[in-house]
């Protein structure tokens, strides 16, 4: 595995930093304006929610609850898409974003493929759509070619191995959350089940011995969500790959006062 470059005699190495949902501090999260917005502040990486519609198109948002984030009373997997696409996702943030849309993956993928950057695209669990999300999205993401190879992620193990057995050669990572899921870690066993080749740890669970153990097995490790300076430079010493942050304009800013 092939780290990136040491800057210091502390041994803190360069992480990639990755807009969380775009560059979500300063537009809607998961929208072509928050998207568009990181490529401007040179995120070295962008990462961004999937789901699926009713007639299973893939959406780039968060929550398959779409009240969380929009006025519309219903979730995505009883939804089709025909009534989802004018659904403003842009007035919670502010108004001026007013009538801002939910992107489809596509044209996500669209819009990030000339760029040379990391893509980390999530995949979210819902009811009955293990399978569905699985083959649908890894068949979009085969289709387009980037000049940095797709990583596709998931909590759901369900989604991981549909993902393996029907997209072997796309990268896969698996989130963890709490430290109850170190279960997997112990054994190894699920590396070799779900072929994973990054962990994404949430920065409370993301420890010296957790990195050790990630790098002992050839997975890189991306910490999410990493907003503070004193939690980058937590992140850099630790020696991780990659810095899931909202706040991609600070991230860039601190590490480079740190080189």
């Amino acid at each position: 595995m092939q780290l990136k470059q040491v800057i210091d005699s502390s041994q803190r190495r360069v992480p990639l930093l990755i807009a969380h949902r775009g560059a979500r501090r300063e537009a809607p999260e998961n929208t072509i304006p928050a998207f568009e917005r990181a490529i401007e502040l040179s995120a070295d990486g962008i990462e961004f929610d999937v789901v699926l519609t009713k007639d299973r198109v893939p959406l780039v948002t968060h929550n398959d609850d779409l009240s969380i984030l929009t006025h519309f009373d219903g979730f995505a997997h009883k939804t089709p898409f025909s009534m989802i696409k004018s659904i403003d996702f842009g007035s919670h943030f502010r108004p001026s974003f007013s009538n801002v849309t939910v992107p489809t993956l596509t044209e996500v993928l669209g819009l990030l493929q000339p760029y040379e950057m990391s893509i980390i695209c999530e995949l979210k669990s819902q009811p009955g759509m293990a399978s569905h999300i699985a083959e649908l999205v890894g068949g979009i993401v085969s289709d387009f070619r980037f000049r940095k190879s797709i990583t596709v992620s998931s909590s759901s193990l369900q989604i991981l191995y549909h993902l393996k057995r029907l997209y072997p050669n796309i990268p896969r990572a698996i989130i963890i959350k709490n430290r109850g899921d170190f279960f997997f870690l112990r054994a190894g066993l699920f590396a070799k089940f779900l072929g994973v080749s990054e962990i994404h740890p949430s920065l409370p669970i993301t420890t010296t011995r957790l990195v050790q153990k990630a790098h002992r097995n050839g997975w890189w490790v991306h910490t999410w969500t990493v907003n503070e300076p004193w939690e980058i430079d937590q992140c850099m010493s630790l020696g991780v790959e990659g810095i899931i942050t909202d706040d991609i304009a600070m991230a860039k800013a601190h590490v480079q006062s740190r080189i």
